[in-house]
């Protein structure tokens, strides 16, 4: 699955989502970022932790700019604005765990 979601990223100009496992209540959702592209708050279920396994993402609010590169990860706040760029080609993984009982 990452394989394919490499490939299609190098041709991609939007975003790329693939899930790849969802039990329990966690699901792990694959994104591809080709460079330069942008993800907004709204995107994400919260709460939300990230894994970068290629490349390089911004992680923008409005007061701060904080980038992370392969294999850093990073807890995704319950900020009022934030968004994700894409500072190289960037592929990570979005780990979610359900908090309904």
């Amino acid at each position: 699955m990452i394989t394919e979601l490499a490939q299609k990223l190098k041709s991609s100009e939007v975003p790329l989502f693939t899930k790849i496992h969802e039990q329990d209540g966690t699901t792990i959702t694959a994104v591809g970022l080709k460079r330069g592209l942008m993800l907004k708050k709204s995107d994400f279920p919260k709460p939300t932790r990230l894994l970068v396994i290629k490349g390089e993402i911004d992680f923008n609010t409005t007061s701060e700019s904080r980038r992370y590169a392969c294999y850093e990860s990073y807890e995704i706040p319950e900020t009022p604005d934030y968004s994700l760029e894409a500072w190289d080609d960037a592929i990570f993984l979005l780990f979610n765990e359900s908090t309904t009982i």
